[in-house]
C-alpha cells in the first residue's frame, strides 16, 4: 500500500508542471551559483601574488558554499512541493477515500514524505554534473562530497517532514507554505541565538535545538551520531505530530 500511494504521489507530481518547473528553475540557479563561486575563487587566487594563493581554499570558497547555496534554496523549494500534500486533498475532500479505506495514516504520512523524498533526490542529481568539475580540478575528497550531499539530503528531511505538518493543519496552501517557510527560518535562527547568548547552558541548548549547527557539521565532513540523532528524531517527532494532526478527524 505505501508503494502504491507513494507511485501515485509521484505521478502526480511529474504530471503537472510544478516539479519541471522546479527542476529547471533549481537546475539554473544552482548552475548560476557554481558558476560565480568558480569565476569568484578564480579571480581572487589571480589578484592574489603567488605566495598567498594557498591561503584560499578551493573547498571553502567553491564546495562548502556551493552547498549551504543548495540548502538555502531549499528553504522556498521544499515548501512548494510540500504545502500541497495535505492542504489540497483537505479542499478537494479527497482524504476521505483515504480514510475510507484501510490505509493507516502512518501509511499514508510516509508514503507522501516518500514522495517528496524522491522530488528531492530528482533536484540533486541533476548537480551530479558540480562533483565532476571538482574532480576535475583536483579535489578527489569523496568523503566531504558524500557527507556534504548527506548534510543536503538530511536537512531536506527535516524541511519535508516539517512541511507535511504544516500543510495537514491547514487547508490552505500558501498558509501551509508560509509557515513551512516560517518553521525553517525559525530553525535557523534559534541557533543564531544560541550564538549571541552569555548563558553557556542556554547557548548550547539553542544551539543544539536549531538546525545550521547539525548541517554544518555534516557539511564539513564531521559524521557525528549526535547530528544524525537530531536528524532522525525531527523528522520522526514532526511525522508524528502529522499522523496525530490527520487523527484529529476522529476526536
Amino acid at each position: 500500500m505505501i508503494f502504491t500511494i507513494w507511485k501515485k504521489e509521484v505521478e502526480s507530481y511529474f504530471s503537472a508542471p510544478l516539479a519541471y518547473v522546479l527542476i529547471g528553475l533549481f537546475s539554473l540557479i544552482s548552475g548560476i551559483v557554481f558558476f560565480n563561486l568558480l569565476v569568484t575563487y578564480s579571480d581572487g587566487i589571480q589578484s592574489l601574488p603567488p605566495e598567498y594563493t594557498e591561503q584560499i581554499s578551493f573547498v571553502e570558497e567553491v564546495v562548502l558554499k556551493f552547498f549551504a547555496n543548495v540548502n538555502f534554496l531549499f528553504l522556498v523549494f521544499i515548501p512548494l512541493m510540500t504545502m500541497k500534500l495535505f492542504s489540497e486533498e483537505r479542499r478537494l475532500e479527497t482524504l476521505d477515500l483515504y480514510w475510507a479505506s484501510p490505509v493507516k495514516d502512518w501509511e499514508l504520512v510516509l508514503s507522501k514524505g516518500l514522495a517528496a523524498l524522491t522530488l528531492v533526490l530528482c533536484f540533486l542529481a541533476v548537480t551530479i554534473i558540480f562533483p565532476l568539475v571538482i574532480w576535475g580540478v583536483g579535489i578527489k575528497d569523496f568523503k566531504l562530497i558524500g557527507t556534504s550531499y548527506l548534510a543536503v539530503l538530511m536537512n531536506a528531511g527535516a524541511y519535508i517532514s516539517l512541511g507535511m505538518f504544516c500543510s495537514s493543519i491547514s487547508s490552505n496552501q500558501v498558509i501551509a507554505g508560509l509557515l513551512s517557510i516560517l518553521g525553517i527560518m525559525f530553525l535557523w535562527m534559534i541557533t543564531w541565538g544560541g550564538h549571541l547568548n552569555s548563558n553557556y547552558l542556554v547557548a548550547e541548548i539553542f544551539t543544539y535545538i536549531g538546525i545550521t549547527s547539525h548541517f554544518e557539521r555534516l557539511l564539513r565532513g564531521v559524521l557525528g551520531t549526535q547530528d544524525l540523532i537530531y536528524y532522525f528524531s525531527f523528522i520522526f517527532i514532526f511525522s508524528l505530530l502529522t499522523v496525530k494532526s490527520l487523527g484529529r478527524r476522529n476526536w
